[in-house]
């Protein structure tokens, strides 16, 4: 039996696979591992180099080849394909701790939560500056409820993203929703909308993931992220429009942790129009209107995003650049009035 399904997501991902893939097999643990590598409609050398290690690894690697789907896509087809008792999405442009693996499988093969935390780092390939995204709970290893994790998010919210879920496959299979399709920033969908029905979720004290970042052609660079906003408005009218359906009493934790996440993409995207877009005056606009529309849609977000809101546009109409705010962001004294911990 197969105790991990790694879901790898590949577009035009030649030059990244080969570091990517062998990360996620090491000799211990290998026979336990499913790596399902998606070839979303790749125009490069994509599949060759994932059937190479197919042919390599017959009982661990696995190729499916598509028509283009966008990320989405790609995580729809892979999550279905899942076999092992967990499943983790890893991009093909990242790669994990590969020492840590069996570690790591030990503990899932005792366990039964339906969501797995684990740490992970960023890698900035432009300044060399590592950061590392931990969780902070009271102790590793037990199960905690959304009630116990919204009443010290910030002991957790580090950790509950893409980078740092590990999701039962039978629960997300009975959870997940398809994936929005030829967008970027719907990954904030996979962390949010299965991951609340959650009942349990289990921290790890390990490092599991890499994430890359620092490439101006990435979706999270501050150009492309200008570039795509229709995108990020997409995802954010679909977190609003899954919320009204969600099968979740109105008074429920599960509910918050839900605003909270679409809270953190809701900012991204204020930032982005308030700090980025070179219009002013319509950056002030754009953000008007979309948090007129948490307030009528998801008045949970709004509540929790609004006076963030409100500096943003303060700092908007100072003329203040995003790279300004994000270099206070990481100074000492803002992280200590927020009470923030460090990235050491």
């Amino acid at each position: 039996m197969k105790l991990l399904s790694f879901i790898i997501p590949s577009y035009n991902s030649a030059g990244f696979l080969d570091k990517c893939i062998p990360s996620l097999l090491h000799s211990e643990v290998q026979e336990l591992v499913d790596v399902i590598i998606v070839n979303d409609g790749s125009t490069d050398d994509t599949a060759a180099v994932a059937q190479k290690y197919c042919d390599a690894y017959p009982n661990s690697v696995r190729l499916i080849n598509q028509e283009n789907k966008g990320h989405g896509g790609a995580l729809n087809t892979g999550c279905a394909a899942a076999v092992g008792k967990y499943l983790k999405v890893i991009d093909a442009d990242d790669w994990v701790e590969t020492e840590n693996l069996p570690r790591f499988l030990a503990f899932l093969q005792e366990c039964g939560s339906d969501v797995v935390l684990t740490h992970h780092h960023t890698i900035d390939i432009s300044t060399g500056e590592i950061r590392n995204w931990k969780s902070y709970p009271e102790a590793f290893g037990v199960s905690y409820t959304f009630e116990q994790i919204m009443a010290t998010w910030k002991s957790f919210d580090r950790s509950l993203t893409f980078h740092g879920i590990t999701y039962n496959t039978e629960f997300y299979h009975k959870n997940a929703i398809q994936l929005s399709e030829h967008v970027f920033y719907e990954d904030h969908e996979f962390a949010t909308i299965p991951c609340c029905y959650a009942g349990s979720v289990t921290p790890v004290d390990l490092f599991l993931y890499d994430y890359r970042i620092g490439d101006v052609q990435q979706s999270v660079s501050e150009a492309n992220q200008l570039k795509r906003l229709s995108h990020t408005e997409a995802v954010l009218n679909r977190l609003m429009t899954e919320y009204e359906t969600l099968r979740l009493p109105s008074d429920s934790p599960n509910r918050r942790y839900y605003a909270m996440k679409a809270q953190g993409l809701l900012l991204s995207y204020i930032t982005t129009v308030m700090l980025v877009e070179p219009d002013r005056k319509l950056g002030r606009q754009k953000g008007k209107m979309m948090m007129e529309a948490f307030r009528s849609r998801l008045p949970l977000t709004y509540t929790f995003g609004v006076k963030q809101y409100r500096l943003l546009r303060v700092m908007n109409l100072l003329g203040i650049r995003k790279s300004t705010w994000e270099g206070i962001q990481r100074s000492r004294l803002y992280n200590r009035l927020r009470r923030n911990h460090d990235f050491n």
